[in-house]
């Protein structure tokens, strides 16, 4: 039911994604084309004349524009011998009929010339589509007869009405009517094609767009006629509230400073269409494999078993390095990729697989803790959890703390008893001191028969080893007595658990064969706490701690020196020490007791009178009693051989 809610997600995305990508990839569309196109470096040979308000101010009403004045203009241009001379002006309605009259004149003369020399004039077109009455259509048709014409539609996108597409023609009832600008460089014999392509905008380095030789028309006829001479003359308004229209530069450049006047943006179509350049775009079908192979891409890099904080940041760098291609696409060849649409699916792509993914993980994870967590400590899983590959056989030198705990004759007392309360006792006992294990961070070696033996500092480091270790001897040596009390109200005699604890290096990891194996810690550190635990039966105690323990051990630790312990086979000691409930102890006694054992060290004879009195005091302290008894018997120091192992 999961799979079915992600994938039901996953379409969900898709189709919100179709339905906002466009939008966000018209913007990144407008981004790229502003800033970093490769197109800087318009043709030279492009001129604009531009009706302004200072060139409105000298007749008596603004619109139509003067036709006497528009005559003038175009007689004085067409004397420069301009290589085509394109206006972006309707002449969709009468005004004054002299000057009507006037301009048509001045048009067919400026047209055809003396001698059949004229300048190629194309003027701006419209039809019923683009707005016009019928009976301005009839008055447009019948002035501009006999003159070229180019329909001066420019292409706004609905979503947003900026214009990003080259107008190329439209075909009407009378024909195929090529566009302003498509007509216009016809007459430099440049093919036009009959299909829309992407408007190319030239631009300055400032992300700013290009800005064309103008003039205002009120002072072009006093120009010299060489500015004039073999260029492209395009003639049409730049007024603040009229034919204007909102281009890419008002992505980076803010509305004001992006929308251009429709004469310049013919001026960029114009530019376009003479240099041939063109923004590419890729078949479909390229454009679908494009977006099919990062979606593959992303599904796998989601689908590897990696961290799931690497996954995002390794999909956001797979994005970033596509978008970073796709953006220097643009600006070295003019490659326009789609960007959003297929990040988008790749995101969408990702994050299915990605759960896929998880789920996956989860359900191996369940497994390896149902399969583990019986015969394994929680950090041993945790660690299995992390990196299943330390499943492999092997091991790995290690500091660790290990602790070894038997139950004292349990073994003997138990054949006295049926197997199953045989079995009911010690089941009861080993849950109790694993639970202690566990809860104190240890890692659970081996049980062996009674006899349970874990370790701290692997698999994961614990620098409060030590700490730990004897917080759990305590632990350990509280709750054996009380459980040997209980089981001996109930008439079972228990003995005492004995606990042993050393540190230091041993070799930890799985050891076993291919088909069983066990995760646990070989080397002398184990043998000696083993040993250690063995070493208690001797001092009288239960907790048997090393100094090498002692060492690594905080300051707030209550211990007191057991003796120098030499095992059998070892030719150094080792100083043996027995940790105590700070909480029950006193620590006057524990002072006098060191005091005494101190004296014993040092081979001082007031040793021997110093512990009588210590159990003069505690009569139940076996450790005292051991070392009175040594003194009595005459041994010096406190050196202690074993004799077994």
């Amino acid at each position: 039911m999961a799979v079915h809610w992600a994938a039901l997600a996953f379409v969900l995305l898709i189709a919100l994604g179709a339905f906002f990508a466009r939008p966000v990839e018209n913007f990144v569309h407008d981004l790229k084309m502003s800033t970093v196109s490769p197109w800087t470096d318009p043709p030279e040979d492009i001129v604009l004349v531009t009706v302004t308000e200072d060139t409105l101010k000298q007749f008596a009403y603004r619109s139509p524009i003067d036709r006497a004045f528009l005559a003038g203009l175009i007689g004085k241009l067409a004397a420069a011998k301009p290589k085509a001379i394109g206006i972006d002006i309707l002449f969709d309605q009468p005004t004054e009929t002299d000057k009507d009259a006037i301009l048509k004149a001045a048009l067919a003369a400026a047209a055809h010339g003396a001698g059949g020399e004229g300048v190629p004039i194309i003027l701006a077109n419209a039809d019923i589509s683009d707005g016009l009455s019928p009976n301005q259509k009839a008055y447009l048709d019948a002035f501009s007869a006999g003159l070229g014409r180019g329909l001066v539609t420019l292409l706004r996108d609905p979503l947003d009405g900026v214009v990003r597409r080259a107008f190329a023609g439209r075909r009407t009832d009378e024909g195929w009517q090529p566009g302003f600008i498509r007509a216009l460089a016809a007459t430099a014999g440049v093919k036009a094609s009959q299909d829309e392509r992407d408007l190319v905008y030239y631009r300055k380095a400032n992300a700013a767009p290009f800005s064309f030789t103008a003039y205002p028309a009120h002072a072009a006829s006093m120009l010299p006629p060489a500015w004039f001479a073999g260029k492209f003359v395009l003639i049409g308004v730049d007024l603040p509230f009229d034919d204007r229209h909102t281009t890419p530069f008002a992505v980076p450049n803010g509305v004001t400073a992006g929308t251009l006047p429709g004469v310049v943006i013919h001026a960029h179509a114009l530019a376009q269409a003479l240099a041939g350049d063109r923004v590419v775009r890729l078949p479909t079908y390229a454009v679908w494999l494009a977006g099919l192979a990062l979606c593959l891409l992303a599904a796998w890099l989601s689908w590897r078993p990696l961290p799931l904080l690497f996954k995002p940041i390794i999909f956001t760098g797979l994005i970033a390095a596509y978008w970073a291609g796709g953006v220097l696409a643009f600006a070295r060849f003019g490659i326009d990729l789609p960007l959003v649409t297929p990040s988008i699916l790749a995101a969408g792509a990702s994050a299915f697989t990605a759960f896929l993914a998880w789920r996956r993980d989860s359900q191996e994870r369940q497994f390896i803790e149902r399969a583990f967590s019986q015969y394994l400590s929680p950090a041993v899983v945790g660690s299995i959890l992390k990196n299943p590959a330390s499943l492999r056989l092997g091991g790995e030198r290690r500091e660790i703390t290990c602790v070894f705990t038997d139950l004292e004759g349990f073994t003997s007392f138990s054949e006295s008893l049926p197997p199953e309360r045989t079995a009911d006792i010690l089941n009861t006992y080993l849950d109790s001191m694993c639970s202690l294990f566990v809860e104190h961070g240890a890692t659970l070696d081996k049980l062996v028969g009674d006899a349970v033996v874990g370790f701290f500092g692997a698999p994961i480091d614990q620098p409060d080893q030590a700490d730990r270790a004897i917080a759990l001897a305590l632990a350990v040596d509280a709750f054996s007595q009380g459980f040997r009390q209980d089981m001996e109200s109930e008439g079972v005699p228990m003995g005492v658990t004995r606990v042993g604890i050393h540190a230091g290096p041993a070799i930890v990891g799985n050891f076993g064969g291919r088909r069983f194996f066990d995760y646990t810690a070989i080397g002398d550190t184990v043998n000696t706490a083993a040993r250690l635990e063995g070493g208690n039966k001797y001092l009288g105690t239960r907790i048997s701690v090393s100094e090498a323990v002692v060492a690594r051990a905080g300051a707030d630790t209550l211990l007191r020196p057991s003796g120098v312990i030499f095992l059998k086979g070892k030719n150094e000691g080792i100083e043996a020490f027995e940790p105590l409930n700070r909480d029950i102890a006193d620590p006057t006694y524990v002072e006098a007791y060191c005091e005494a054992y101190r004296q014993m060290k040092a081979g001082d004879e007031a040793a021997e009178k110093a512990f009588s009195r210590l159990l003069e005091l505690r009569p139940d302290d076996t450790l005292a009693g051991f070392h009175h008894r040594r003194l009595a018997l005459g041994q010096r120091g406190a050196d202690i051989r074993l004799s077994e192992k």
